[in-house]
């Protein structure tokens, strides 16, 4: 009787085995993981190369992938500390791939080098999708901003860069800066009571001596408005 148990047991543990597998194939299948950043790529200026290598690497498009949620977390020297955003991108018949990443070189609550790309598939458009920037333009900003050293902070521990990637009239305490091309020049007033400035892109720059939090305020954050 006490075998038969046993090996009952053992069945169903081999079945919830399978189980666990079958859907980690799901979410995992077809999606590389691929690295985006290394953590000190922002101080090579490579950004757009990078973007480039990774989304020929998961098979997205050149001008139709979408960005949206976008958090990167650097460290005093600039070094990336945590990365994470999703990428919705149109696929075939009528169907869309939302790829979401991950990544961490030091958290504070999850530990060191560990990197996560899934992707799944939506039958219909995501209602966001005609609010977001395009992933290719979003990223040739940041290498612009980077550049100009807009994201350093010497105030504080840690810098987080914050997007919600959607075209939209934001407004939060702090300075604003407007990046026309390649010029960035602070506006005066904050561009929400300015019509010329809404509904575009934005991304803010939030100072922090934690890496895993902020708080927006008018002494932590500067924006940025993308044109």
């Amino acid at each position: 009787m006490a075998k038969n148990k046993v090996a009952e047991t053992i069945c169903w543990l081999a079945i919830l085995a399978l189980l666990i597998l079958s859907i980690v194939n799901v979410v995992y299948k077809g999606t590389k993981q691929t690295l985006l950043f290394t953590r000190d790529e922002l101080k090579s200026g490579e950004v757009s190369k990078s973007w480039e290598f990774f989304r020929k690497e998961q098979q997205l498009s050149q001008h139709k992938a979408k960005i949206e949620d976008f958090r990167l977390t650097l460290d005093r020297d600039q070094n990336i500390s945590s990365m994470r955003f999703t990428v919705i991108d149109p696929s075939d018949h009528n169907s869309y791939t939302m790829l979401h990443y991950s990544s961490c070189f030091s958290c504070e609550d999850q530990g060191e080098d560990w990197l996560t790309v899934t992707s799944d598939k939506v039958d219909e458009k995501p209602a966001q999708y005609d609010r977001l920037m395009t992933a290719d333009e979003f990223f040739s900003k940041i290498k612009i901003l980077n550049n100009q050293h807009f994201f350093t902070t010497s105030h504080y521990a840690y810098t987080h860069l914050h997007s919600s990637g959607e075209y939209e009239d934001t407004s939060y305490e702090g300075p604003y800066f407007v990046l026309e091309g390649t010029e960035l020049k602070q506006l005066q007033n904050s561009h929400s009571v300015d019509k010329d400035y809404r509904d575009y892109g934005s991304i803010q720059v939030i100072g922090s001596n934690s890496s895993g939090g902020y708080q927006t305020s008018e002494g932590t954050t500067k924006s940025v408005i993308i044109r």
